[in-house]
């Protein structure tokens, strides 16, 4: 039986794991400021995303509140 335990199984390096960690960041910083652009700020872009599936539609956005932007569904920017 030959000995197989200085052989590596098929799999992404150390590198292409980073580079694919950096790749995943840089788009959903992209997608996160899309809501910026309807009034939200950027932490709120990166929960956004996660809870909303993406980028904003149409009608959502925020709207100022004394308290900061609050998410709305109404958003006619």
């Amino acid at each position: 039986m030959p000995d197989t335990s200085g052989v590596k199984g098929w799999g992404p390096s150390r590198t292409q794991k980073t580079i694919a960690v950096l790749l995943l960041l840089i788009v959903w910083t992209g997608v996160a400021n899309s809501w910026t652009e309807k009034g939200c700020t950027l932490p709120q872009g990166y929960v956004y995303v996660v809870t909303h599936g993406g980028s904003p539609d149409r009608g959502q956005g925020c709207e100022s509140e004394p308290d900061g932007p609050v998410y709305t569904d109404q958003y006619y920017g």
